[in-house]
């Protein structure tokens, strides 16, 4: 078993590769948690050290930066989380995104930025499908997340009772077979709605435009930099009149960004200006 501990030194020069690989940011308070999480790795490359571990990276092997990101960052999620967010999801912006009723059905495409193992997109198609208000065949939901572990999670669609501990999800639960052991299996109406794929953020995304993006307790692990690339990302890749979703403890407020803040009786989203509306005034002037 490795002895070796993570000095100081070692710490802020992976900390600073992490960064400029997927713009993950860690304080010195995190070194310990950051040893912990790459002891396996360095065990597993029959490295003495943590130097050695440094050097390796330094040095250029980007798979094994791929593979310290994806140790690094924290994963943890469950279907139906964030019942408010979701209401304002269900409520509001799909019948914004759909113009109402009385006209041919139409499609919809929503993009699950940092999806962990999948039950965020999961659940946001199993709402989409539900609500009744697009064509199925058009439903297109991209879960994206760094972790190519979590993207293999995410495409079995296999998951424990402790993915399902929120209530909000009763009213779903026809899209989650039960096995006989008790996990559920996501049904093929929904599967097929839904596809995944490994990205890094930094990167933007290779779909075109999307409706809406949920990207949630993703940024508050970015520096600022990096958070800025990130949401002029998701700028872009929204259609005119798309919406963006972050979790409750990140905000677009006092950024300097073209998105609309529109504040709804559960939640707080942002809107991109529809064609020829004019920009939020944080945005102007850059």
């Amino acid at each position: 078993m490795l002895k070796a501990s993570l000095g100081t030194d070692d710490f802020e020069l992976i900390r600073k590769l992490l960064n400029q690989h997927a713009g993950l940011w860690f304080g010195a308070d995190m070194r310990p948690v950051i040893e912990r999480r790459l002891r396996d790795r360095i065990e597993a490359l029959g490295l003495d050290n943590f130097t050695a571990y440094r050097r390796r990276l330094e040095e250029g092997d980007v798979i094994e930066v791929g593979e310290a990101a994806e140790v690094c960052t924290v994963n943890e999620t469950y279907a139906f989380r964030g019942e408010r967010q979701l209401r304002t999801f269900r409520d509001i912006l799909l019948p914004r995104i759909s113009g109402g009723s009385g006209r041919e059905k139409g499609g919809i495409v929503v993009w699950s930025a940092g999806c962990a193992t999948g039950e965020e997109a999961y659940t946001l198609g199993a709402i989409v499908l539900q609500s009744g208000l697009f064509d199925p065949s058009r439903v297109r939901i991209f879960g994206t997340d760094i972790s190519r572990r979590c993207v293999a999670a995410a495409r079995r669609g296999v998951y424990s009772s402790s993915s399902f501990r929120d209530q909000a999800g009763l009213a779903y639960e026809h899209f989650f077979r039960r096995q006989p052991d008790g996990s559920r299996v996501v049904v093929e109406e929904l599967r097929a709605a839904c596809h995944f794929r490994q990205a890094n953020l930094l990167e933007g995304s290779a779909f075109g435009f999307i409706n809406v993006v949920f990207c949630r307790n993703v940024l508050i692990h970015m520096d600022e930099a990096s958070r800025r690339v990130v949401v002029q990302s998701f700028y872009e890749r929204l259609a005119p009149g798309g919406y963006l979703v972050l979790g409750h403890s990140e905000s677009l407020l006092k950024e300097r960004t073209d998105f609309i803040p529109e504040e709804h009786p559960d939640d707080l989203v942002y809107r991109k200006p529809a064609v020829g509306e004019l920009p939020s005034e944080r945005g102007r002037g850059r």
